[in-house]
């Protein structure tokens, strides 16, 4: 039956060249390094965006990258980190839109960001050694809470906590902690160790963003842009094409040899454009993702092929 739906592309991201399962409680078995794989898929325009552009996906809970987007989206937004929370003048997707952000810094402050340990207590504690939260001056309490760690619930974890220069002033935790152990007014307690610091800037971002366009206009124009006919294929290509778009992915095992056809079929690849961001630089190797007419239908092909096994032919 011919595989149809109204503008339809196809989608899916590279895939490795590994496949392996997961046994019982949750131990990997052995990994198998396929030789090659072909994988055929259709999907919406508007599904293309995201398979190619830095996209921010809500997320259950705190999604504060989300809430800052949002804000920068509407008029405009400050935001304080030691990095750039969002590309700059990169194509974003979002939603039902793809956006471009840029920002400037409008304030430096020096920092320092301490690795730290909130591990379960295996000993006794001595009351000398041992502060209660509630009694944490404010800052180092807004450093736990930052963390999700406020509740006294610790599960022994390693984490990071900035200080500005000014907040470690009035910290009781770092640089040298006064305490080895927090306890909670329920009893809970926690060890408290700092194994590293790091000294770095605290920048005051300003961010502005616009809309490109709607993420349906934009996957049209990636189709329009980088598509490529595949006609005419032998017996033995279209094989391997139908059992690609059949059956999730067509794989050529790592003990296994490339067939001709499978090697004729690669170098139907060579030559075009794969599929990008519509603001950035295609990879030049063969193996990639890639926009692909068969039969009528726009699929988002991914070819992945161990490198060193195809010899580029003559042109």
């Amino acid at each position: 039956m011919r595989r149809r739906s109204l503008l339809a592309t196809a989608a899916m991201s590279l895939p490795p060249l590994v496949a392996g399962c997961t046994g019982p409680g949750g131990e990997s078995n052995a990994a198998e390094i396929a030789t090659a794989r072909l994988k055929m898929t259709t999907i919406a325009d508007a599904d293309l965006p995201p398979k190619v552009l830095h996209t921010v996906r809500p997320t259950e809970g705190d999604d504060s990258r989300t809430r800052l987007l949002n804000r920068i989206l509407d008029g405009g937004a400050t935001t304080k980190a030691t990095r750039p929370p969002f590309p700059e003048q990169r194509h974003l997707a979002y939603q039902d839109g793809v956006y471009e952000l840029s920002f400037e810094v409008i304030e430096e402050t020096l920092a320092t960001r301490y690795a730290v340990t909130v591990d379960i207590v295996t000993g006794t504690v001595r009351e000398a050694d041992a502060i209660q939260f509630a009694d944490l001056p404010q800052v180092d309490g807004e450093k736990f809470a930052g963390k999700g760690l406020a509740d006294g619930d610790p599960v022994g974890v390693g984490t990071t906590f900035l200080y500005t220069d000014a907040e470690r002033e009035h910290s009781v935790l770092v640089p040298e902690s006064e305490y080895s152990y927090i306890t909670w007014a329920d009893g809970t307690e926690a060890e408290w160790a700092v194994d590293d610091a790091d000294e770095t800037t605290l920048n005051t971002y300003r961010y502005s963003g616009e809309q490109v366009t709607t993420a349906a206009a934009y996957g049209r124009r990636m189709r329009e842009r980088f598509t490529f006919e595949l006609s005419g294929p032998s017996a033995a290509e279209r094989d391997i094409l139908e059992t690609a778009i059949a059956n999730d992915s067509y794989i050529v095992g790592s003990d296994e040899p490339l067939s001709d056809g499978f090697r004729a079929l690669a170098d139907r690849f060579r030559g075009h454009e794969q599929a990008h961001g519509l603001d950035e630089d295609g990879e030049g190797d063969l193996s990639g993702p890639y926009l692909v007419r068969y039969e009528g239908d726009v699929y988002w092909t991914s070819l992945a092929v161990r490198s060193g096994v195809l010899t580029p032919t003559a042109t």
